[in-house]
């Protein structure tokens, strides 16, 4: 695959489909002790980097890594006060769902917040990636990361909302 944020999903697939079958074990099953951890070493960096690569918060960290910057993600936050303050209204807002007459369609209107927040970010990492804005990069994936955690605690909100209606 090319190193780009922009990749074919179908094309990643196939790609992968095709190293898996490369590299199944099972295609190894005569091969010596060392043939056959190897092969299960690459058939798990296969599906190691398709992960990585179908998910875009986890392609632009990579693009970054592979780019010469290192990440640390347990030690780096985000030092924009105005987008942290925009999250916490975002926390709020979901809090509000609770009590609100249809929860389901704040939700829904919350989610459509973040995914056009996320296609900004998305665009402003291509942007300054492909100028060689490496760390500015860094700063906006950081962002990228919070749009997705909070958009999988939506999700999980709203599973149990339907949970709580069934």
């Amino acid at each position: 695959m090319p190193i780009d944020f922009h990749l074919d999903s179908k094309q990643l697939h196939a790609a992968h489909l095709k190293l898996q079958a490369v590299y199944h074990p099972d295609r190894f099953i005569n091969g010596t002790d060392q043939e056959k951890r190897l092969v299960v070493q690459k058939a798990a960096w296969i599906n190691e980097a398709y992960e990585i690569l179908k998910n875009p918060v986890r392609r632009a960290r990579y693009m970054l890594e592979i780019s010469g910057l290192e990440l640390n993600d347990d030690h780096e936050t985000t030092s924009d006060t105005a987008f942290l303050m925009e999250q916490i209204e975002l926390r709020e807002e979901m809090d509000e769902c609770r009590s609100c007459k249809d929860p389901m369609r704040c939700c829904d209107h919350i989610t459509g917040k973040l995914d056009q927040r996320s296609k900004e970010f998305s665009s402003s990492f291509i942007s300054l990636y492909q100028q060689g804005y490496l760390e500015q990069a860094r700063q906006v994936s950081k962002k990228m990361q919070f749009v997705e955690r909070i958009l999988e605690q939506l999700d999980e909100y709203q599973l149990k909302l339907e949970d709580d209606i069934l």
